[in-house]
């Protein structure tokens, strides 16, 4: 259920002229943000904000059309909002400069109460990294971390879906709530739902574009305790998450690269002072001391397959005889073509299997766990 406060946030957000940096202004000069539409015109104004949109707020002159549309996105979505004064918004974000008066947020709202730590990485990843910030996620939330990532493609989707493995996860979105950025990851909404939530700051009908994925990244960054970066490029976009986190006070841990490859500036962030992991531990002993809760975890390799249903069994076992296609797999083993997909996503997810450039499946190659999933060395 909306918070009272909320709502009223939710119309100030509404009101004709105001902007991010006027809803900045007011909080930090008062501390909230709900009670806005009672301070005076000589108020306003004194925080630098127009005249106009000062006497905005003292009417209450809303864009009724536009705050009905962003309750009705809610509803149909069956998400939530939170406030900057609401005690579900997420302690270290809540102490950022420049955090968001609103978040929208789909799936378990309480996920954003965990301590957080953020894994992220190039959408154009090695499959050697994507599992490594699998593996190394799963560890993390096991540990009892959040995990945050911006559920892009490559390390980010990987990361969530290593987290709901043994814990939970946040995908932080650079679009609004009612619409999906990339496309080709909507497969995998249920399953960062399932145990963790998706957020984003902006309206129900903004596309995702360039300009908004910086202002996503800050979020990801403001709301973690650290930030991993897996691979990144010379251009990524983990490169402003790390930027950011510096700039917050968060901590920076990078994953070495083989120098020359396309994805090597994890190297240049751990000369600049990034701290270089190979593994879940190095993150828990920089931590441990400031975090209450977390644990430590055994996650030696070599652990047997585990299947959540009978079909996915029958699934692998047809796999391990060749490569064949959705279509194929439902012929051979009777099984509907829905839940085909499903299990194969979610098994593509755990490392069980590899998706071809074809669209056909394949086994992954040994026991899940077993050779795949060791830092890396070579990216």
């Amino acid at each position: 259920m909306i918070s009272s406060k909320a709502l009223n946030t939710l119309r100030l957000k509404c009101v004709r002229g105001i902007s991010d940096n006027y809803l900045s202004r007011i909080y930090q000069t008062t501390g909230s943000l709900h009670d806005a539409f009672s301070l005076d015109y000589g108020s306003l104004t004194s925080l630098g904000i127009k005249k106009e949109t000062a006497e905005n707020i003292v009417t209450g002159d809303i864009d009724e059309a536009l705050f009905e549309k962003e309750l009705s996105a809610v509803n149909r979505e069956n998400a939530d909002i939170i406030c900057i004064d609401d005690d579900e918004y997420p302690d270290l974000l809540k102490e950022t400069e420049g955090a968001p008066a609103l978040l929208f947020v789909k799936g378990v709202a309480e996920t954003l109460q965990k301590p957080a730590i953020a894994v992220v990485g190039s959408r154009n990843a090695t499959r050697q990294a994507c599992d490594f910030a699998k593996r190394l996620s799963q560890d993390l939330a096991e540990v009892g971390f959040n995990v945050v990532s911006g559920f892009a493609l490559g390390i980010d989707v990987y990361a969530h879906a290593g987290a709901v493995n043994k814990g939970s996860t946040t995908a932080v979105m650079g679009c609004g709530i009612n619409t999906f950025y990339p496309e080709a990851n909507r497969r995998y909404q249920d399953i960062v739902l399932k145990n963790g939530c998706v957020v984003t700051e902006f309206f129900s009908d903004v596309p995702a574009y360039g300009g908004n994925f910086p202002q996503r990244n800050r979020i990801i960054s403001g709301m973690s305790y650290g930030v991993v970066v897996v691979e990144a490029s010379a251009r990524s976009g983990s490169l402003i998450t790390a930027r950011y986190a510096g700039e917050q006070g968060r901590e920076v841990f990078a994953v070495p690269a083989f120098p020359g490859t396309k994805n090597c500036m994890t190297n240049s962030l751990i000369k600049d002072g990034a701290r270089l992991i190979e593994g879940y531990y190095d993150i828990l002993e920089e931590l441990k001391y400031r975090i209450n809760g977390l644990k430590e975890v055994d996650n030696a390799d070599g652990h047997a397959i585990e299947f959540d249903s009978p079909d996915a069994e029958k699934i692998y076992a047809l796999l391990e005889d060749g490569t064949l296609s959705p279509d194929e797999i439902s012929s051979k083993s009777g099984i509907n073509i829905d839940t085909v997909t499903i299990n194969l996503v979610q098994m593509e997810l755990e490392g069980y299997l590899v998706r071809e450039i074809d669209g056909k499946y394949q086994t992954a190659g040994g026991k899940h766990g077993q050779n795949r999933n060791s830092a890396q060395s070579g990216n």
